[in-house]
């Protein structure tokens, strides 16, 4: 399925199986939107909000989100060897 996107009032789409969107939530793909869209602009540095437009998903319009960027600490672990 097509999903018909704007975010920050830029249009974009995102091709995603039917049976995948049929188990997301409106807010969840616009999420997916959001992260779509970043990943086709790497040269710019992401909004703290993205405001994401879900024009056409299966044709229906599921209106307006605002998509907020959290970032969090990611902790990764590797063992040490000892002498």
């Amino acid at each position: 399925m097509i999903i018909r996107y704007s975010a920050n009032a830029l249009v974009g789409q995102l091709s995603l199986p039917s049976s995948y969107v049929d188990m997301r939530s409106p807010e969840e793909l616009a999420e997916l939107a959001a992260v779509a869209h970043w990943q086709d602009h790497p040269e710019e540095t992401p909004t703290l909000v993205t405001v994401v437009h879900l024009q056409d998903v299966d044709g229906h319009d599921l209106g307006l989100f605002e998509v907020r960027c959290e970032k969090r600490p990611v902790f990764t672990a590797s063992q040490l060897r000892q002498a």
